[in-house]
């Protein structure tokens, strides 16, 4: 059933704050909020030869609950966001978003379980994230659940070992995404060599099962992280993992997750590369590598940040030499104008190589925002958008463009 890990966590979550006395030695906040606003949009659809211009109502409000303490830290909340299209370009739209997650200790922090389940919106294809740009393009609904059950053993020498058991559910609605269940057990030990340094291992056994096909998944790894002092570290971690395929297809490939950072004072700077597998919508699994850099800097009224990636796409299991490479570029700051009136900038661009013939490959963003506080519990905010996908870089024939303006109230307890 759809909605069997739903009910589950969302129980498991209601009794965890509801029942027992741990949970009454707990802390608990409730959070209400409501967003109410307008936008215009002069490309609704992001067409490139008959642009649907709009203006769409949106009400927003969400309910929001977490706890901690006695054992368990628990967080649950629900939000509609109801849509009204003024011209008639689609139907009034009823959209839900759900996030749940617990964790929970027993027997002095020996036993563990952890629970988690999200329905929202996500975009069909993981190379190009347009939620935030768009209310309607390239979207699909997905709910992901995951149950896990794990032990933590207090070994000699400070070090400890980790073994348990995970099920994750993803499924998605209106047909646009592939179902995935998968049960995943796996082992993790660690040691604290010295104060900031961890050695650690770790192996996992993953089975897949899909419409399209099932997986079987061996993943082992080694590892070393320094903390060196706030703000600057290194780690790394080398691994092999196994793929098979029950059709008779099988992969084996290396991957690793390594990176540095360091607070120079005036600036904080993170790099690093990694190989990771992220959930696809269109495949069974699709391997990321990325190499990836940022800088942050925060100021007495603001902040600044430039992020820079170079990433490779393996959609596996799909088209032979189906390898997408994607440069991303993005600048993004934050300025105090006065005590109750605030800024925010933010600039965007990436290139595709190895799109699809239905795939611009060049798409940039770039936005400005201003904020103003009525209070401690009101915010009135405005939001002018510009986004562009085009087949050459310092041309938009042929292209997509499209205008956003989004003025808006926020309301929080």
């Amino acid at each position: 059933m759809r909605n069997a890990l739903l009910g589950i966590t969302c129980l498991a979550s209601v009794a965890a704050l509801s029942t027992g006395a741990p949970a009454l030695a707990a802390d608990y906040r409730f959070t209400p909020s409501l967003v109410v606003g307008q936008e215009y949009n002069d490309n609704l659809f992001q067409n490139a030869r008959s642009p649907v211009t709009d203006y769409v109502t949106r009400v927003q409000p969400n309910l929001a609950l977490k706890a901690d303490g006695g054992g368990f830290a628990a967080a649950l909340s629900y939000g509609i966001d109801y849509r009204y299209f003024a011209k008639g370009s689609r139907s009034d739209e009823f959209d839900h978003r759900a996030s749940m997650t617990g964790a929970f200790k027993f027997l002095d922090d020996f036993l563990h379980l952890d629970l988690s389940d999200s329905y929202s919106r996500v975009s069909t294809d993981v190379v190009r994230d347009v939620v935030t740009e768009s209310l309607v393009v390239n979207q699909t609904l997905q709910n992901n659940a995951l149950i896990s059950p794990y032990v933590t053993w207090r070994l000699p020498g400070d070090s400890s070992l980790k073994t348990g058991y995970r099920y994750r559910d993803t499924r998605y609605w209106s047909g646009l995404g592939i179902d995935k269940q998968e049960h995943d057990g796996f082992a993790t030990w660690s040691k604290e060599v010295k104060e900031g340094l961890v050695f650690s291992t770790y192996y996992s056994y993953a089975r897949v099962t899909t419409s399209m096909n099932n997986l079987d998944l061996h993943q082992v790894y080694a590892g070393l992280r320094y903390d060196y002092r706030p703000g600057t570290f290194i780690y790394g971690n080398l691994g092999y993992d196994w793929q098979r395929f029950d059709n008779g297809a099988s992969m084996n490939n290396p991957f690793w997750d390594v990176g540095a950072g360091h607070d120079f004072g005036v600036v904080n700077a993170a790099a690093g590369t990694k190989v990771q597998y992220a959930e696809d919508p269109q495949t069974i699994i699709t391997r990321t590598v990325t190499h990836y850099a940022s800088l942050n800097r925060s100021f007495s009224r603001g902040s600044a940040g430039f992020n820079a990636s170079y990433s490779k796409f393996d959609k596996q299991q799909r088209a032979a030499g189906e390898v997408q490479k994607k440069i991303y570029l993005g600048l993004n700051g934050r300025y105090e104008l006065l005590p109750v009136l605030a800024m925010t900038m933010n600039l965007s661009g990436d290139r595709l190589q190895g799109h699809r013939g239905s795939e611009y490959p060049y798409h940039m963003t770039g936005g400005v925002g201003l904020d103003y506080s009525l209070g401690d519990h009101v915010v009135l905010g405005t939001n002018y958008t510009y986004i562009t996908y085009r087949n050459s870089f310092g041309s938009t024939l042929g292209g997509v463009e499209a205008n956003r303006v989004i003025v808006e109230m926020r309301l929080t307890r």
